[in-house]
């Protein structure tokens, strides 16, 4: 699915759809109605997501424009800056994107305790959903682990040259991981969780062998 929105040509993949359909399926079995509204609001929430970044980007001067792709299990905004960015303006820029989410968090919650919709279960399960794609996913994507948005807000913030920097994230990264991960699957019973954040884990692990055997 390909089309343009607020002027990103955006690009929604079917292993996307086909990764949320999954989680979907799990939270929800056998409840189609609710399966659905959950893609569609997850998509929503992602693209929002990558608004945050694409529109921050932008407003940092571009090669170009800000392209937008939800595929796998995440959205990308790929971007070129028109010159060499600072370690604010990155942060500012990994920032946008979770803040986008906190934000249509809580326009969620405004519309749900304003009484302008009916308190029916299934509008519950609606606004469950919309809270944990929101201020749920955006809590996540601001862990301390590359490649997620708190991950490189961590690696911009660490003292020292790019490969120290790097390196010292990559060994942050693989301790939150693996706690977080572990904490994720022994209290609340989330296989999922240590799954990817192991992924996670090893992705930085081969980086530190690639930049160690590049000494």
């Amino acid at each position: 699915m390909n089309f343009t929105m607020f002027g990103f040509p955006i690009t929604i993949k079917n292993s996307f759809l086909g990764v949320i359909a999954m989680l979907g399926f799990v939270s929800f079995q056998d409840r189609l109605d609710l399966i659905a509204a959950f893609v569609v609001i997850a998509v929503i929430s992602v693209l929002i997501h990558e608004f945050g970044h694409a529109f921050a980007a932008r407003s940092q001067g571009t090669h170009g424009v800000p392209t937008i792709s939800l595929e796998g299990m995440a959205g990308l905004t790929r971007y070129r800056l028109a010159k060499e960015p600072s370690r604010l303006q990155s942060i500012f820029i990994s920032f946008a994107g979770p803040l986008a989410g906190i934000v249509l968090g809580l326009v969620i919650l405004g519309v749900f305790f304003s009484g302008v919709v009916a308190d029916t279960n299934f509008n519950r399960n609606l606004f469950n959903i919309g809270f944990f794609t929101t201020f749920g996913w955006s809590a996540f994507n601001l862990l301390p682990i590359v490649p997620l948005d708190g991950g490189h807000i961590m690696t911009d913030m660490i003292p020292g040259e790019v490969r120290t920097r790097s390196r010292r994230a990559a060994y942050i990264s693989i301790a939150v991981a693996v706690v977080v991960g572990g904490l994720l699957y022994w209290q609340l019973g989330l296989l999922f969780a240590p799954l990817i954040l192991g992924g996670m884990a090893f992705q930085n692990f081969q980086m530190l062998q690639a930049t160690s055997a590049a000494k």
